[in-house]
């Protein structure tokens, strides 16, 4: 018996021998490394993200700001193992088991929250929080999101968020930002993100064993991104959409003395709410696969002939060159023949016409004529002066540079030697010449107010004066005689733009109308995709221009009578505004009473954080 009493306290006394060498082993040798775990179990690093700048127009309107929303995340190390209980998180939430899965692999820290919804109403918060005790690390946090105040107007130039692409997140531009973040993917947003969206901050907070937060260690507050002041209008620029629904085209308008856009539209558009918190499928699908692409920017994408706008160009190149005189007259009969025959607009002809009603009548074969005595490598040097064939530099990514055509042009890009009838086709603003709204507007603005040529620019800066880039050295009384011509084009008889006249203001201007294809017979009926581009830029007032318009109007007929009416409409906005109205206040939410008493506490707790 004695014997096996002393096995007995040996084995005892090996056994607590072993358990003593393994404590010591996991508090002095572990002891650092199973405190760390233990703190990162206790203590969690949740990111607060920054209040992105707030944008205005040159009035002080709002374009966008941030709106608070309601958001539900889950920390990546608590999401369920089991598939039944992830199921009954996905239908808390609002989600697929397949899709919160997604959403956690783009998070390598395990200790991270993941976003699960964003945007969720009071009726949802209650919901959530009353079930949150059986989902550990599940969460319902009060962030910004942003809201654009107008719907579609300006969507092309405010742009949108997203978050960062792979490559964006792999580039130095990005650092510290979160795969979960939302940065500019688009339009200002993009641009300007830096600037907009601040710089995050952090706060440790300690949690129990269910992922609880029970109280914050410590907060970093976020540094509010810098707020925005655009040159828009958002009257011209309201009135400019409304004039092209219904429509495929863009208009552009300028202050011609500082070179500040006052609008830009494109249609058809989009709605940039649309992207608030990311887009889902089904819309991102519609807008991609729309066949008049919504996305793309017509202000500065795409590039059109330019039709008869153009003989602005030719006309101050001939004057200074002295190939005509204002009153240089020729003959038109409706056509001339040059290896073929090349027609007027106006089947009869004109008649006997000077320079001058040449440009009010917009008579073809005055400048065919013309286009015959002036070398095309002449136009092609006023072109370039005047900023066509390169972009205009204006702050918006994708912007098109356009072709001015030279002999040297076509044999780089044709092989081939340049014929005179080239020459006829480009002086009227057809052929191998294009350009965008953008440049025209631009020559718009350059052409009335002197010849000073200004970078399109869409950040309004009052300690910064605006500095033309280039002036083009034309004589003075040919800029006043274009200029007086282009008040003729819309106010005297046999003017083609007379569908820009104005009882409020004196309105110049310039009808265009670009041919999409060669040899339509004249009022047979062509599908639209086969009609005419409309062309018109416009000034106003005659003495003085306060605003420089181009608009496009793609397979829209006629100058006259589709694009004129416009840029009437726009200029008499801009100097008559309405007053702006908001498409919709902040969105309202459920009114659950105790998810809005959660909500407000929520709420209050965020205002502390970020001062928003």
């Amino acid at each position: 018996m004695d014997k096996r009493i002393a096995s007995a306290f040996y084995i005892v006394l090996v056994i607590f021998g072993i358990f003593t060498l393994r404590l010591w082993y996991l508090q002095v040798i572990k002891g650092g490394e199973y405190r760390k775990l233990d703190e990162r179990n206790r203590l969690r690093v949740m990111d607060i993200p920054a209040p992105r700048g707030v944008i205005y127009d040159r009035n002080d309107n709002p374009l966008v700001r941030n709106v608070l929303s309601f958001d539900v995340s889950v920390v990546k190390e608590d999401i369920p193992r089991d598939y039944e209980a992830l199921s009954a998180l996905g239908r808390l939430v609002g989600l697929m088991p397949e899709d919160i899965k997604k959403r956690s692999r783009v998070m390598n820290n395990p200790f991270e929250a993941i976003k699960l919804k964003q945007n969720i109403s009071f009726e949802e918060v209650a919901k959530i929080e009353a079930r949150r005790i059986d989902f550990p690390g599940l969460q319902v946090e009060v962030t910004s999101a942003r809201e654009y105040l107008y719907g579609q107007t300006a969507s092309h130039v405010l742009g949108y968020l997203g978050n960062p692409t792979p490559r964006q997140l792999s580039s130095s531009e990005y650092n510290n930002i979160s795969p979960q973040s939302f940065i500019g993917q688009f339009g200002v947003e993009k641009s300007y993100d830096s600037l907009l969206r601040g710089v995050a901050g952090k706060k440790i907070v300690e949690v129990d064993a269910l992922g609880n937060v029970i109280k914050f260690v410590r907060i970093q507050k976020p540094a509010r991104g810098h707020d925005l002041r655009l040159t828009l209008d958002v009257n011209a620029q309201m009135e400019a959409e409304k004039s092209l629904e219904g429509k495929t085209g863009a208009v552009v308008a300028i202050k011609p003395d500082t070179g500040e856009i006052l609008a830009l539209a494109s249609a058809p558009s989009f709605n940039p709410n649309l992207f608030v918190g990311g887009i889902n499928i089904r819309d991102w699908k519609e807008l991609v696969q729309h066949p008049k692409k919504p996305l793309m920017n017509r202000a500065i994408q795409n590039q059109y002939p330019p039709g008869s706008t153009f003989k602005i160009i030719t006309a101050l190149a001939a004057l200074e060159k002295g190939v005509v005189s204002e009153d240089t007259p020729f003959s038109c009969y409706g056509s001339i023949n040059l290896g073929r025959v090349f027609r007027c607009w106006k089947d009869g002809g004109h008649g006997g016409v000077s320079l001058y009603r040449a440009l009010v009548e917009s008579c073809d074969v005055y400048f065919y004529e013309v286009g015959k005595r002036i070398n095309i490598d002449t136009v092609a040097q006023y072109a370039s002066a005047f900023g066509l064939g390169r972009p205009t530099g204006i702050e918006l990514e994708g912007e098109a540079s356009g072709v001015v055509p030279s002999t040297k042009w076509k044999l780089k890009v044709k092989k081939e030697k340049w014929y005179q009838g080239e020459t006829l086709n480009t002086v009227i603003g057809q052929g191998y010449l294009t350009v965008t709204p953008v440049q025209m507007a631009r020559l718009t603005a350059a052409v009335v107010n002197g010849g000073k040529l200004f970078k399109p620019h869409l950040i309004k800066d009052a300690d910064k004066e605006s500095q033309p880039e280039n002036v083009i050295e034309i004589a003075h009384e040919n800029y006043e005689f274009v200029k007086k011509a282009l008040v003729g084009v819309v106010y005297e008889g046999g003017g083609t733009g007379g569908r820009a006249r104005s009882n409020i203001i004196s309105i110049g201007g310039k009808t265009g109308t670009a041919q999409v294809i060669g040899g339509a017979v004249k009022g047979k009926y062509l599908p639209e995709e086969h009609q005419d581009h409309a062309w018109f830029i416009a000034f106003a007032p005659q003495n003085n221009p306060q605003i420089a318009v181009a608009v496009f109007v793609e397979h829209g007929g006629h100058g006259g009578s589709a694009a004129a009416p416009i840029a009437k409409r726009v200029i008499e906005t801009y100097f008559n505004p309405p007053k702006p109205e908001v498409e919709g206040e902040t969105k309202e939410t459920g009114d659950q009473e105790a998810g809005q008493q959660q909500g407000e506490n929520m709420i209050q707790e965020h205002n502390d954080i970020t001062g928003d």
